[in-house]
Formats: C-alpha cells, structure tokens, sequence
C-alpha cells in the first residue's frame, strides 16, 4: 500500500510539475507567435494614390522678372504676362503620363533683355515613378523630377534667363 501511494503520489507530483510549466509554455509560444507574426500591417495610403491625377501649369518663374506685355508690371510668373503659355500634366494610375505644353521661346537681346514668344504645341509621354515625394518622368530623356507638395507638383530647374527658375502644376 505504501508502494502504491508512493507510485500515486509520484505520478501526482509529475502532472503538477507538468502543470506548473504550462504558463511558462504558453508564455513562450504566445512569444513565438508575436514575434513571427508580419510586420507588414496596414502601412498607410499609396503615395501613387495621390500623385495620381491632372495638374494645370500655374507658374512658369523666371529671374530676372519681366514686362513682357509691356503693362509698366514686370513679373517673374511669365503666366502672369503671358496668356499663351498653357500646360497640361496628368499622372496615371497605371503610372503612365502625359504632359501637354506650349513651347516658350527666349531669345537673348541685349543688356539684360529678352525676346520671349510663345512655340508650338508639344506632347510628351512617359512612365512615372515615386519616391519620397520626389515624381520622377521618365520618358525618351533623362528623368524630369517634380516635387509633390500640397496638390502641386514643382520642377525647380534653378536657371537665369534665358533659362527658367521653376515650373509648378497644380491639381
């Protein structure tokens, strides 16, 4: 009888060390299961999403300003002197793009004077791309890069007539 109980509570003491191991083994798994799970959750909106759309060519900037349509206000916005200058870029969602411009032309004069005309219509077409607020055009040249802020996309090019400044799109 005292072999029995022995054996009895011998096996007792096994299941409650067994028991007593159980938190310790679901602390560990419910672990593995947190760590393992994916990271990936929801990562917020596509920033493709809200690049996407058209943008009509608001500023054209050029340094130094001028009074192209000789009013006595010179400008550094030529769309400001300018009823001609027109621009049309849309970004696709299937990240094609198209950009729909009319050509301005600036001819050199003299001390620091310019000739600036209105071109021809030009068409350009391409793949975009984004990256860190950066919209890059990508197409038969090198990649034009835009930056997009607050439903505007801006191409600072930085030039002195006759080269330009800036040009901005907006939604």
């Amino acid at each position: 009888m005292i072999q029995k109980l022995e054996l009895s509570c011998s096996k007792n003491l096994r299941q409650m060390r067994i028991f007593s191991k159980i938190p310790t083994i679901l602390l560990i798994v419910s672990a593995l299961f947190i760590s393992c799970s994916s990271d990936d959750g929801p990562s917020g909106p596509d920033p493709r999403d809200e690049a996407v759309g058209t943008y009509t060519l608001t500023a054209l900037n050029v340094n130094p300003a001028q009074d192209v349509n000789e009013d006595g206000t010179a400008s550094t916005n030529l769309l400001d002197e300018m009823t001609c200058i027109t621009g049309t870029l849309t970004l696709n969602a299937d990240t094609s793009w198209n950009l729909n411009v009319i050509r301005i032309n600036v001819t050199t004069i003299t001390g620091g004077q310019f000739f600036i005309a209105c071109g021809d219509a030009d068409v350009s077409t391409g793949n975009w791309t984004i990256s860190n607020g950066q919209v890059s055009l990508n197409g038969g040249f090198e990649p034009t890069i835009y930056t997009l802020s607050n439903n505007m996309l801006t191409r600072q090019i930085g030039e002195d007539l006759p080269g330009f400044q800036s040009a901005v799109f907006t939604k």
